[in-house]
């Protein structure tokens, strides 16, 4: 795979859902990539209603639609597998913007070792990024790649098992044979990796290909977002409450020392209520179970998935 003529074939499978105000420009830069083989776009739409579909059309892409109730981010990306026609799936989100034009070259060749099951790349921050949100991205896609194994202990934290789906890549034959699972919320990803590795393949993380990808998160957001967290992370990582809380203790420390050397002192006064909303979430997603239906869809950044939750539960004890 090292050779151009040796690249393979391209699927970029991109969930979308109102997409209209980045698809231009991410779908530009897919299409302005300098490689050799041929690239389609296949976009699995949740029914959006602002101009998303022109955009895709412009690019040329496949697209699929689903209803918002179906959705989950492991069925969205099944369905873009099954329809994906070329034997390497590139997972996209529809605001992830690739970085110069041999991204997708560096995605390929990641893969050209066949005992890779899947890769990620680097996410680095918007121009526009606060100073808690570009720690955030600098702690969890470092500068260095890492290529993750499992032994044989029953043990699996999260540090591990870590994968995004925001920009990620593998084998349409192995996305075939460990599908995503369809009845996560969210995390879809990290539980696709566990199984990777736990069968024997390696995963890598591959600093030197990056997206931009960044959220402005408010407090009731970013509350929301690891309240779904936590509760789909739930079966896939062992880590110990305890062991959750000193992380993010560490991690505090260091988001608090990086504001002070980047001499954004102001922020110092936000980052008390922004991880203790962060803690709040991850907390009462991690015991989501014992609260009333009607309070976790309140607390849900998915009101759906919560619905349909109640629906099978319902029809299980009919």
């Amino acid at each position: 795979m090292s050779a151009q003529s040796d690249l393979p074939a391209v699927s970029v499978v991109m969930p979308t859902y109102q997409g209209a105000r980045y698809l231009n420009e991410t779908l530009s830069a897919v299409r302005a990539q300098d490689y050799p083989a041929s690239v389609e776009i296949v976009a699995v739409d949740s029914e959006s209603t602002d101009n998303t579909r022109d955009v895709l059309a412009k690019y040329g892409a496949h697209v699929t639609s689903i209803s918002q109730q179906n959705f989950t981010h492991g069925y969205s990306r099944n369905v873009g597998v099954r329809k994906a026609q070329h034997p390497v799936i590139v997972f996209m989100s529809q605001d992830a913007l690739p970085v110069g034009t041999h991204w997708l070259r560096g995605i390929a060749e990641s893969l050209s070792d066949p005992t890779v099951g899947a890769m990620y790349v680097r996410q680095v921050s918007r121009p526009d990024a606060t100073p808690l949100e570009i720690y955030f991205h600098e702690t969890l896609y470092p500068p260095r790649s890492t290529r993750y194994q499992l032994s044989g202990d029953h043990a699996v934290s999260l540090d591990k098992i870590f994968f995004s789906n925001v920009c990620s890549a593998a084998r349409r034959e192995v996305c075939l044979q460990y599908p995503f699972d369809e009845n996560l919320i969210m995390s879809e990803d990290q539980a696709f990796a566990k199984a990777l590795l736990q069968a024997g393949y390696q995963t890598v993380y591959n600093a030197d290909v990056q997206v931009v990808h960044s959220h402005h998160y408010d407090l009731k957001t970013l509350f929301r977002r690891n309240f779904d967290s936590a509760y789909s992370l739930r079966g896939i990582s062992s880590d110990s409450g305890s062991h959750t809380m000193q992380q993010a203790l560490s991690y505090i420390s260091g988001e608090v020392r990086y504001v002070i050397a980047q001499r954004q002192l102001r922020w110092l006064a936000a980052i008390p209520p922004y991880e203790m909303t962060r803690i709040a979430g991850r907390l009462m997603g991690r015991y989501a179970d014992a609260l009333p239906m009607r309070w976790r869809t309140q607390l849900s950044l998915h009101r759906g998935f919560w619905t349909h939750k109640a629906a099978q539960g319902k029809a299980a004890q009919e």
